[in-house]
Protein backbone atom coordinates (compact mmCIF):
# COMPACT_ATOMS: atom_id res chain seq x y z
CA UNK A 1 0.00 0.00 0.00
CA UNK A 2 1.53 2.62 -0.98
CA UNK A 3 0.03 5.95 0.84
CA UNK A 4 0.97 6.33 4.46
CA UNK A 5 -2.79 6.99 6.09
CA UNK A 6 -1.72 7.77 9.71
CA UNK A 7 -3.65 10.97 10.02
CA UNK A 8 -7.18 11.11 11.79
CA UNK A 9 -8.62 12.03 9.08
CA UNK A 10 -7.23 10.23 6.94
CA UNK A 11 -8.69 7.20 8.39
CA UNK A 12 -12.67 8.84 8.78
CA UNK A 13 -12.71 8.63 5.25
CA UNK A 14 -15.34 6.51 3.73
CA UNK A 15 -14.98 3.02 2.12
CA UNK A 16 -17.66 0.80 0.33
CA UNK A 17 -16.61 -2.31 -0.15
CA UNK A 18 -17.88 -3.88 -3.71
CA UNK A 19 -18.10 -7.28 -5.12
CA UNK A 20 -15.53 -8.42 -7.64
CA UNK A 21 -16.80 -12.28 -9.57
CA UNK A 22 -15.11 -12.42 -12.80
CA UNK A 23 -11.85 -11.37 -14.11
CA UNK A 24 -13.02 -8.67 -16.26
CA UNK A 25 -14.37 -6.63 -13.89
CA UNK A 26 -11.27 -6.86 -11.97
CA UNK A 27 -8.80 -6.23 -14.72
CA UNK A 28 -11.32 -2.93 -16.27
CA UNK A 29 -10.78 -1.96 -12.41
CA UNK A 30 -7.29 -1.97 -12.41
CA UNK A 31 -6.43 -0.97 -15.86
CA UNK A 32 -9.16 0.76 -17.38
CA UNK A 33 -9.85 2.56 -13.74
CA UNK A 34 -13.82 2.07 -13.31
CA UNK A 35 -16.05 0.02 -12.09
CA UNK A 36 -19.78 -0.34 -12.60
CA UNK A 37 -22.78 -0.70 -9.85
CA UNK A 38 -26.29 -1.75 -11.60
CA UNK A 39 -29.01 1.31 -10.70
CA UNK A 40 -31.39 -1.42 -9.99
CA UNK A 41 -29.38 -2.76 -7.31
CA UNK A 42 -26.95 -0.40 -5.78
CA UNK A 43 -27.11 0.27 -1.89
CA UNK A 44 -28.84 3.10 -0.44
CA UNK A 45 -24.97 5.24 0.09
CA UNK A 46 -23.05 4.76 -3.05
CA UNK A 47 -20.87 7.91 -2.31
CA UNK A 48 -17.57 6.93 -0.70
CA UNK A 49 -13.86 8.02 -0.51
CA UNK A 50 -13.03 4.91 -1.73
CA UNK A 51 -13.95 1.62 -3.33
CA UNK A 52 -12.82 -1.57 -1.38
CA UNK A 53 -12.95 -5.10 -3.74
CA UNK A 54 -14.42 -8.45 -2.27
CA UNK A 55 -13.05 -11.14 -4.55
CA UNK A 56 -15.41 -14.00 -4.44
CA UNK A 57 -14.98 -17.68 -4.73
CA UNK A 58 -14.80 -17.25 -8.68
CA UNK A 59 -11.28 -16.25 -8.09
CA UNK A 60 -10.69 -19.77 -5.87
CA UNK A 61 -7.39 -20.70 -8.07
CA UNK A 62 -5.61 -17.16 -6.30
CA UNK A 63 -4.84 -16.08 -2.91
CA UNK A 64 -7.46 -13.03 -3.41
CA UNK A 65 -10.52 -15.48 -3.12
CA UNK A 66 -12.91 -14.79 -0.28
CA UNK A 67 -10.83 -11.81 0.33
CA UNK A 68 -10.82 -7.97 0.33
CA UNK A 69 -7.34 -7.52 -1.44
CA UNK A 70 -7.64 -4.26 -3.18
CA UNK A 71 -9.08 -0.37 -2.91
CA UNK A 72 -9.00 2.27 -5.14
CA UNK A 73 -9.72 5.95 -3.84
CA UNK A 74 -13.10 6.92 -6.69
CA UNK A 75 -12.55 9.88 -9.03
CA UNK A 76 -16.01 10.80 -10.97
CA UNK A 77 -19.55 8.87 -10.84
CA UNK A 78 -21.34 9.24 -13.91
CA UNK A 79 -24.97 6.96 -14.64
CA UNK A 80 -25.00 5.26 -18.22
CA UNK A 81 -26.63 2.50 -19.88
CA UNK A 82 -24.86 -1.25 -20.22
CA UNK A 83 -24.70 -0.20 -23.95
CA UNK A 84 -22.18 2.97 -23.21
CA UNK A 85 -20.48 1.23 -20.70
CA UNK A 86 -19.80 -2.23 -23.00
CA UNK A 87 -20.37 -1.01 -26.54
CA UNK A 88 -18.46 -4.75 -27.61
CA UNK A 89 -21.70 -6.25 -25.63
CA UNK A 90 -24.86 -3.68 -27.68
CA UNK A 91 -27.21 -6.71 -28.18
CA UNK A 92 -26.87 -7.62 -24.33
CA UNK A 93 -30.02 -8.53 -22.64
CA UNK A 94 -29.69 -5.56 -20.15
CA UNK A 95 -28.10 -2.98 -22.56
CA UNK A 96 -30.85 -0.44 -22.21
CA UNK A 97 -29.99 -0.53 -18.13
CA UNK A 98 -28.58 2.19 -15.88
CA UNK A 99 -25.70 1.76 -14.18
CA UNK A 100 -23.42 3.86 -11.79
CA UNK A 101 -19.93 4.17 -13.21
CA UNK A 102 -17.53 5.06 -10.73
CA UNK A 103 -14.08 6.35 -12.01
CA UNK A 104 -11.16 5.12 -9.75
CA UNK A 105 -7.62 6.14 -8.74
CA UNK A 106 -4.88 3.46 -9.09
CA UNK A 107 -5.67 0.05 -7.50
CA UNK A 108 -3.63 -0.63 -4.37
CA UNK A 109 -2.54 -3.75 -1.80
CA UNK A 110 -3.70 -3.76 1.51
CA UNK A 111 -0.86 -4.55 3.73
CA UNK A 112 -3.32 -7.29 5.36
CA UNK A 113 -6.08 -8.69 3.28
CA UNK A 114 -9.42 -9.14 5.23
CA UNK A 115 -10.66 -12.36 4.89
CA UNK A 116 -14.76 -13.20 5.01
CA UNK A 117 -13.82 -16.47 7.50
CA UNK A 118 -18.70 -16.25 7.93
CA UNK A 119 -19.33 -14.17 5.43
CA UNK A 120 -18.85 -15.84 2.30
CA UNK A 121 -22.16 -14.20 0.04
CA UNK A 122 -21.71 -10.39 0.34
CA UNK A 123 -23.45 -7.71 -1.48
CA UNK A 124 -22.65 -4.05 -0.24
CA UNK A 125 -20.78 -2.79 3.06
CA UNK A 126 -20.41 0.45 3.99
CA UNK A 127 -17.54 1.20 6.26
CA UNK A 128 -14.51 3.62 7.06
CA UNK A 129 -11.30 3.34 6.14
CA UNK A 130 -9.70 2.83 9.55
CA UNK A 131 -12.28 0.07 10.10
CA UNK A 132 -10.57 -1.32 6.55
CA UNK A 133 -6.91 -0.85 7.56
CA UNK A 134 -7.32 -2.78 11.22
CA UNK A 135 -9.96 -5.58 10.21
CA UNK A 136 -9.18 -8.94 10.22
CA UNK A 137 -12.23 -10.60 9.02
CA UNK A 138 -15.18 -9.08 6.79
CA UNK A 139 -17.53 -8.99 10.27
CA UNK A 140 -15.76 -6.57 11.21
CA UNK A 141 -16.13 -3.93 8.83
CA UNK A 142 -20.17 -3.63 9.87
CA UNK A 143 -21.58 -0.41 11.69
CA UNK A 144 -23.52 -0.94 14.46
CA UNK A 145 -26.14 1.86 14.95
CA UNK A 146 -25.40 3.51 11.20
CA UNK A 147 -26.06 7.44 11.72
CA UNK A 148 -26.80 7.48 7.96
CA UNK A 149 -29.44 4.37 8.34
CA UNK A 150 -30.92 6.47 11.78
CA UNK A 151 -31.76 9.53 9.54
CA UNK A 152 -32.67 7.47 6.67
CA UNK A 153 -35.51 6.01 9.17
CA UNK A 154 -36.32 9.02 10.95
CA UNK A 155 -37.33 10.91 7.60
CA UNK A 156 -39.22 7.83 6.99
CA UNK A 157 -41.28 8.36 10.19
CA UNK A 158 -41.71 11.79 9.44
CA UNK A 159 -43.55 11.31 6.56
CA UNK A 160 -40.55 12.12 3.78
CA UNK A 161 -39.09 9.78 1.17
CA UNK A 162 -35.65 9.68 0.83
CA UNK A 163 -33.95 9.51 -2.74
CA UNK A 164 -30.99 7.98 -2.82
CA UNK A 165 -27.93 8.31 -4.94
CA UNK A 166 -28.77 11.31 -6.93
CA UNK A 167 -26.40 12.66 -9.06
CA UNK A 168 -25.40 16.57 -8.46
CA UNK A 169 -21.65 16.63 -10.69
CA UNK A 170 -20.04 14.08 -10.87
CA UNK A 171 -20.54 13.15 -7.30
CA UNK A 172 -23.42 11.42 -5.43
CA UNK A 173 -25.17 13.07 -2.85
CA UNK A 174 -26.02 10.51 0.39
CA UNK A 175 -29.90 11.77 0.89
CA UNK A 176 -31.71 13.89 -1.58
CA UNK A 177 -34.98 15.15 -0.76
CA UNK A 178 -37.71 16.73 -3.74
CA UNK A 179 -39.06 19.85 -2.81
CA UNK A 180 -41.54 21.94 -4.86
CA UNK A 181 -38.67 24.24 -5.67
CA UNK A 182 -35.69 21.98 -6.07
CA UNK A 183 -33.91 19.72 -4.48
CA UNK A 184 -32.48 19.10 -0.81
CA UNK A 185 -29.13 17.67 -0.96
CA UNK A 186 -27.25 15.99 2.64
CA UNK A 187 -24.27 14.98 2.92
CA UNK A 188 -22.64 13.02 5.50
CA UNK A 189 -18.90 13.10 4.85
CA UNK A 190 -16.40 14.78 5.60
CA UNK A 191 -16.06 18.42 4.62
CA UNK A 192 -13.80 18.00 2.34
CA UNK A 193 -15.93 15.64 0.52
CA UNK A 194 -19.16 17.54 1.23
CA UNK A 195 -17.91 20.45 -0.73
CA UNK A 196 -16.86 18.39 -3.99
CA UNK A 197 -20.08 16.86 -4.31
CA UNK A 198 -21.66 20.51 -4.56
CA UNK A 199 -21.58 20.70 -8.41
CA UNK A 200 -25.68 20.66 -9.22
CA UNK A 201 -26.80 20.69 -12.63
CA UNK A 202 -27.76 24.49 -14.31
CA UNK A 203 -31.26 23.51 -15.11
CA UNK A 204 -31.93 22.26 -11.31
CA UNK A 205 -32.15 24.37 -8.06
CA UNK A 206 -30.32 22.41 -4.96
CA UNK A 207 -29.72 23.54 -2.09
CA UNK A 208 -27.02 21.55 0.31
CA UNK A 209 -26.30 20.38 3.97
CA UNK A 210 -23.67 18.55 5.55
CA UNK A 211 -24.69 16.42 8.49
CA UNK A 212 -21.51 14.87 9.65
CA UNK A 213 -22.01 11.59 10.95
CA UNK A 214 -21.23 12.47 14.71
CA UNK A 215 -23.85 15.10 14.86
CA UNK A 216 -26.54 12.87 13.77
CA UNK A 217 -25.54 10.31 16.13
CA UNK A 218 -25.81 13.00 19.11
CA UNK A 219 -28.41 14.83 18.01
CA UNK A 220 -30.74 13.65 15.17
CA UNK A 221 -33.56 16.48 16.72
CA UNK A 222 -31.83 19.23 15.66
CA UNK A 223 -30.60 17.61 12.04
CA UNK A 224 -33.97 16.67 11.34
CA UNK A 225 -35.40 20.61 12.24
CA UNK A 226 -32.56 22.00 10.18
CA UNK A 227 -33.39 19.93 7.13
CA UNK A 228 -37.44 20.76 7.76
CA UNK A 229 -35.94 25.07 7.58
CA UNK A 230 -34.05 24.10 4.34
CA UNK A 231 -37.18 22.22 2.94
CA UNK A 232 -39.36 25.08 3.72
CA UNK A 233 -36.75 27.39 1.81
CA UNK A 234 -37.64 25.10 -0.88
CA UNK A 235 -40.98 25.36 -1.12
CA UNK A 236 -41.68 22.68 1.00
CA UNK A 237 -41.32 18.72 0.22
CA UNK A 238 -43.45 17.49 -2.09
CA UNK A 239 -43.49 13.84 -0.83
CA UNK A 240 -44.88 14.30 2.51
CA UNK A 241 -47.02 11.36 2.21
CA UNK A 242 -46.88 7.96 4.08
CA UNK A 243 -43.93 6.22 3.15
CA UNK A 244 -44.40 3.36 1.20
CA UNK A 245 -42.05 -0.07 0.91
CA UNK A 246 -40.98 0.51 -2.32
CA UNK A 247 -38.67 2.88 -1.29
Amino acid sequence: MSPNYTDAEARRRTVLVVVLNNADDLMRAATSGWYRIPQRKAPRRIAADFLAFYQTGAFQQQPEAQTITFFAATRRYRLLTRRELLPDEADHPRANEYYYRIDLGPMQRLERPVAATTFRRLTFIHTTLERLLHAQDVKELFQADDPFEQLWSALREHNLRPLKNRLAGERPVDITLRARGGYLGITCQDERTAQESRQPQPSERWEFLHLPEARIAADIGSCLRQIGAALLRLGGSVLNQPPTDAE
